[in-house]
């Protein structure tokens, strides 16, 4: 606090101060943005993790872009808008993970675009699992949560699992 009140004792200093503040803060700002811009770029390319392979994880403003391997194996849904993405590959290029997305239209319309685009595993209503180039691939409807960025609209869900993982839930029994 005496800091501060150093700076306030006379004109001199004010207008000191002042300036420092006019010409640190705009800096201050651009450089947080420009951090924040290129961390953004650096998620949509992927991270290498432990498998062998890459992450992508980032939330709102991919502006409806799909990471690589997952615009290679399928294409998203028209009007949706991408809500969060946790996907990753291993060295065998396979997907596991999740997509939540918004859409306008009925989880009806989104599920009967979906299963043109692939071979059908099971359908229902809420729910259709799928195959593609050998990876299993669900979408499902979700329940709209309060802190969900958009409200009023259709979430839903498209969920990956790599064939260890499919394998292992074949083979469960409680």
């Amino acid at each position: 606090m005496d800091n501060l009140l150093f700076f306030l004792r006379d004109k001199n200093r004010l207008k000191f101060l002042l300036k420092c503040l006019l010409i640190g803060m705009p800096i201050l700002f651009l450089l947080g943005w420009g951090v924040n811009y290129f961390e953004d770029k650096e998620a949509e390319k992927g991270t290498p993790n432990d498998k062998g392979g890459l992450t992508y994880f980032y939330r709102d403003g991919t502006k409806g872009k799909l990471p690589e391997p997952v615009a290679k194996l399928m294409e998203l849904y028209p009007s949706s808008k991408i809500a969060y993405i946790s996907v990753s590959t291993n060295k065998q290029k396979e997907l596991e993970g999740d997509i939540y997305a918004f859409t306008p239209d009925a989880l009806n319309k989104v599920l009967t675009f979906y299963k043109s685009k692939a071979k059908l595993i099971t359908l229902t209503d809420k729910r259709l699992e799928m195959e593609q180039d050998g990876q299993n691939i669900v979408v499902e409807g979700e329940r709209v949560y309060e802190d969900d960025a958009i409200q009023g609209e259709t979430k839903y869900r498209i969920a990956f699992y790599n064939k260890a993982t499919v394998n292992k839930w074949k083979n469960y029994k409680p």
